[in-house]
């Protein structure tokens, strides 16, 4: 069965690779396989094989129209996302009660997970937009979206956005390009772990600046205390675990983060040399 399984695994690397190289790559994997001691290092092998990418192959793989085709589902994943999870949250963030309260707990919290996870699916689902936009550009590209559509989004409910209110946001998306940008430089050197790190402290700094206006900015919990045994910090957490606008910041930040650390440069063709006599 296992032998089987490290042959099924082989094969699925073998097709990932030219045509030309199927043949000798497979004669030398199942050398090594054979060479390998013991099943589950076997197993392991072969798996790593069907997994990783192959040598010196790009991460895209070119086709005509596959990067403007992302940069478009690009556009409105950003555009179209944010503005429809956040009429969808308010349901569920617009009135407390003894009853309501320990699932809308879970539901923030789940809340910030689906934004992650969504964050990181989406860049893989556009990663060819890179190849239009220069990966330090990409913040200003997700986040200056995100910001139109957040500034419009009034426009389309018949109301002007209040002055407080385009401050906060012009201010969230002035510190979340600057962050972003310096992760992006930070990941591209090849330090993910520090690149990441720079990410989270974006996400806190842009998630205040967007409400300098707000009771957040003034460590208020909204009398939450009261479901909550009297206990200030879990209120205050728990309060800011609910916005809206918080889901909406983490899906943008990781969502730009993943899709720069995704970029690989499109590998240029070598013209062949004409062969001398």
């Amino acid at each position: 069965m296992i032998k089987r399984l490290c042959g099924l695994l082989l094969s699925v690397a073998a097709r990932r690779w030219p045509a030309r190289l199927r043949d000798e790559m497979l004669t030398e994997w199942r050398a090594e396989l054979h060479a390998t001691p013991g099943t589950l290092r076997r197993w392991r092998y072969a798996a790593s094989l069907a997994t990783s990418r192959p040598h010196r192959q790009p991460a895209l793989v070119a086709a005509p129209g596959r990067n403007p085709a992302h940069a478009v589902l690009s556009f409105l994943l950003i555009a179209g996302l944010p503005a429809a999870y956040l009429p969808f949250a308010v349901s569920w963030t617009s009135a407390y009660s003894v009853d309501t309260i320990a699932w809308q707990t879970w539901a923030a919290a789940a809340s910030i997970v689906a934004a992650v996870v969504l964050g990181l699916g989406c860049a893989r689902l556009t990663t060819g937009v890179t190849q239009l936009i220069r990966p330090t550009f990409v913040p200003l590209w997700t986040i200056g979206i995100a910001l139109a559509v957040l500034l419009v989004w009034p426009l389309a409910e018949g109301r002007l956005p209040d002055r407080a209110t385009v401050i906060d946001l012009s201010c969230w998306a002035l510190s979340a390009v600057v962050l972003c940008t310096l992760a992006a430089r930070v990941a591209l050197s090849g330090r993910a772990v520090l690149s990441w790190a720079v990410v989270v402290v974006a996400g806190a700094v842009a998630f205040w600046f967007a409400n300098m206006h707000n009771h957040l900015s003034h460590f208020s919990a909204l009398g939450m205390e009261y479901f909550f045994d009297g206990r200030f910090l879990t209120a205050y957490v728990f309060v800011v675990a609910v916005q809206p606008l918080l889901h909406v910041n983490v899906f943008l930040l990781v969502y730009t983060h993943h899709l720069v650390r995704r970029h690989r440069p499109a590998e240029k063709a070598v013209p062949s040399q004409p062969a001398t006599a």
